[in-house]
């Protein structure tokens, strides 16, 4: 996924790709972990513009994922489809405090500007893009918003069945001050 930028026309670039699972960085070894598993291709569409001396890449990514439930620990699938947006730079930057002198200011790096640097007549998105990726999967994947999930006591699934189990009573050193008032 390399953009030339000498192909690159005043109205931008567009373009669409579709990887297979095993072609996107560290996408194998998220399968192997067993947290998610690829169903189908992932498709990427972007336009990429030239905005002075920075290039803007606006996209969407998306893909059919199997994992499982973060509370009732069902498989379930999900589509994950997210928009980004990406900007690079292969100028270094000046940034200058407010009341300095133009020849003084406090050099930033593109990284802390949030800007992505390239060298070059082209710009590689494969890992900008799999980070995207990487960042828009769930933390905690739920099957649904719904979701009951498990009894911390029975462990029954409480979407299928209800329990009739009461927490425990927990006679701790802290038990006496739970009915202490305070004036």
């Amino acid at each position: 996924m390399i953009i030339q930028l000498d192909h690159m026309k005043e109205q931008g670039l567009s373009r669409q790709f579709q990887l297979a699972p095993h072609d996107f960085p560290d996408a194998t070894a998220w399968e192997e972990s067993g947290d998610f598993k690829l169903l189908e291709p992932i498709r990427i569409e972007f336009t990429a513009n030239r905005i002075g001396g920075l290039i803007e890449v606006k996209g969407q990514i998306a893909t059919g994922v199997a994992s499982f439930c973060g509370r009732c620990l069902k498989p379930f699938r999900f589509e994950l489809d997210e928009t980004f947006v990406l900007t690079f730079t292969n100028e270094p930057l000046t940034v200058h405090e407010d009341g300095a002198d133009d020849e003084e200011g406090i050099e930033l790096s593109a990284e802390e500007l949030g800007l992505i640097p390239f060298v070059g007549d082209s710009i590689d998105l494969t890992e900008a893009l799999a980070e995207q990726f990487f960042l828009a999967l769930p933390v905690r994947p739920l099957c649904s918003e719904e979701c009951q999930g498990l009894c911390p006591y029975c462990g029954i699934d409480l979407n299928d069945k209800k329990c009739d189990c009461t927490p425990p009573d927990f006679a701790g050193k802290f038990s006496a001050l739970k009915n202490m008032k305070i004036n």
